[in-house]
């Protein structure tokens, strides 16, 4: 099966993100983001939480990053 553009992609930009040392993802769910939604999920050494408000995502990644005082990522449309 042929992989599209756009996971291929959001693999890409995922990975780095990891190399850089995040490893937690906030998802607020789309259809726009499906590709990183997807890349961030079939790894299992990141954690994802889903968060259906992007707002909320987004306060709640800076909740986690504080917490742990590391990076936290929002994947949001």
């Amino acid at each position: 099966m042929h992989e599209s553009t756009a996971l291929f992609t959001a693999r890409a930009l995922v990975d780095e993100l990891a190399r850089g040392g995040v490893r937690r993802f906030c998802v607020a769910p789309g259809s726009r983001s499906t590709a990183l939604a997807l890349a961030v999920a079939e790894r299992d050494d990141l954690r994802a939480w889903v968060v259906t408000d992007e707002r909320s995502a987004a306060f709640f990644a800076l909740g986690l990053a504080r917490a742990t005082r590391e990076a936290a990522a929002v994947v949001c449309t």
